[in-house]
C-alpha cells in the first residue's frame, strides 16, 4: 500500500464554511443594495427639485414679462392692508397686441392658473391649469405670505413650488412696471382687461 492512499482528499468546503460565506456575501449583497436605492432615492429627489425649479421659473418669469409690458394692473380676491392690497389674482393690461393683451394670474390651490384674452374682460377664475404645486409660503411663525401684493406701482409675488420628494422651492421677487404711462396703451387708447 502507499503511503498517500492513507489520507483523506479534503479539497472541499465544510457545512459551517458555506454558512459563513453564504453570511458574508449576504452581507455584501445588501450593502450594494443599500447603496444603490439611496442613490435612486437621491436621484429621484434631486430630479424632483429641478422640475419644480423649472415650473416655479416659469410663473415667475411670465408674471415678470407680463408686468414689463403692463400698462395696468389689479389685484383681485384683494385683502386691504396698511401698504397696499394682496392678493391671489394678478390682472395685467399689457401693451402687447394680440393674444397677450390681458393675462391673469390665480395662484393658490395647489395650481397656478393662467388666462389671456387679445384685448377684453378676463372672465373671472377658475381657469385651466397652467402649473401643478404652487402653494402660499409660510414664514417660520407659519402665517401665509400673500401670494401678490402692490408695492407702489409695482407688483411683490411670493409662492413655493413642492416637489414630490424633496422640500419646497420659494420664489419670491418684485415685477416692476417698465410702461409710465399708467392705463393708456401706446398709440392712444385705453385698456379693457378689468
Amino acid at each position: 500500500m502507499n503511503a498517500h492512499d492513507d489520507v483523506r482528499d479534503d479539497d472541499g468546503l465544510s457545512l459551517v464554511e458555506l454558512i459563513f460565506y453564504v453570511v458574508i456575501l449576504g452581507l455584501i449583497t445588501t450593502g450594494i443594495a443599500v447603496v444603490f436605492f439611496n442613490t435612486w432615492k437621491a436621484q429621484a429627489s434631486v430630479s424632483d427639485q429641478v422640475d419644480a425649479t423649472e415650473r416655479g421659473q416659469l410663473v415667475s418669469s411670465q408674471i415678470e414679462k407680463a408686468m414689463r409690458n403692463a400698462v395696468a394692473y389689479k389685484i383681485t380676491d384683494p385683502t386691504l392692508t396698511a401698504s397696499g392690497s394682496t392678493g391671489s389674482t394678478l390682472v395685467v393690461a399689457t401693451s402687447m397686441t394680440g393674444s397677450n393683451a390681458c393675462m391673469a394670474f390665480s395662484l393658490g390651490g395647489g395650481t397656478a392658473q393662467l388666462a389671456t384674452t387679445s384685448g377684453g374682460a378676463v372672465t373671472p377664475a377658475p381657469w385651466p391649469t397652467w402649473q401643478t404645486g404652487i402653494t402660499a409660503h409660510k414664514t417660520s411663525a407659519g402665517t401665509s405670505v400673500p401670494f401678490f401684493a402692490q408695492v407702489g406701482t409695482d407688483v411683490s409675488y411670493s409662492f413655493d413650488v413642492t416637489s414630490a420628494n424633496g422640500p419646497a422651492v420659494h420664489f419670491e421677487g418684485t415685477a416692476y412696471l417698465r410702461n409710465p404711462t399708467w392705463g393708456v396703451r401706446p398709440g392712444g387708447g385705453s385698456q379693457t382687461c378689468f
